[in-house]
């Protein structure tokens, strides 16, 4: 076992991931918000990703805790951050290309980071980094490889984290994935905004690049189960008919 020192998750990651995310969202939403309109530093750490998918996971954790927003950030992928932080927080569509041609300002990954931790810690009276970390299952979806990443202790029995395999070789923490079941609504209705326009077409791209395949992937695992499945179905639909 790998340990973010040590023990354990609430309730199945993924299948909790709406049972989970709405405790944490109503503050993520509302620290975002306010500094959305004060941030002003520049952008992401670049993802350097993990040699392996459990490494990930352990890196994200422990840097969720230890209030390294960037690390945070980084160990996660590509430009998950910026796609959940505009569909949560129902930006206009200029600040989320911004987020993913300049990167989200650093201190708006410190309050999203910070309130996570927060909010995690108040769901599972323990800190995320306090959790068990198991062996990796990798699996293949289309075409891309993944892993889930069992978590267990405590109320932590039977989740998973899924993880992402990188072009060279790397890995890192798939949140669209691990938490689709909070997010599929909230990005639908996000992508269903977007405008006719280059703006519009850069946010798509990221659509089609980023949430495709971790819907894809949170189906292969299928721990969210048929509801899910049709509302990722649904939206990876309209991702692809609008693609052409």
């Amino acid at each position: 076992m790998l340990s973010a020192h040590g023990v354990d998750w609430p309730g199945q990651l993924r299948a909790v991931g709406g049972r989970l995310f709405p405790v944490l969202r109503a503050t993520l939403v509302v620290v975002s918000m306010s500094l959305v309109v004060a941030a002003c530093s520049s952008g992401d750490a670049e993802p350097t990703g993990h040699d392996t998918p459990e490494r990930a996971v352990v890196t994200w954790f422990e840097a969720i805790d230890a209030g390294d927003a960037q690390a945070a950030s980084a160990a996660i992928h590509g430009n998950s951050l910026a796609l959940i932080l505009g569909a949560e927080n129902d930006l206009p569509v200029e600040s989320t290309v911004a987020y993913l041609t300049d990167g989200v300002p650093v201190s708006v990954q410190q309050g999203y980071w910070e309130s996570f931790a927060d909010g995690f810690t108040e769901f599972a009276s323990r800190p995320i980094s306090t959790l068990t970390v198991g062996q990796a299952s990798i699996f293949e979806s289309e075409g891309e490889q993944f892993a889930a990443v069992p978590i267990s202790g405590g109320p932590a029995a039977d989740s998973v984290v899924i993880s992402r395999m990188q072009p060279d070789g790397s890995w890192e923490v798939d949140m669209v994935a691990s938490l689709g079941d909070g997010f599929v609504t909230l990005l639908q209705r996000s992508f269903e905004e977007l405008p006719s326009d280059d703006n519009g077409a850069i946010v798509q791209l990221a659509f089609v690049e980023t949430v495709v395949p971790s819907l894809w992937a949170a189906m292969a695992d299928g721990s969210f189960g048929e509801d899910f499945a049709r509302s990722a179905l649904a939206l990876i639909d309209k991702i692809e008919s609008a693609a052409g």
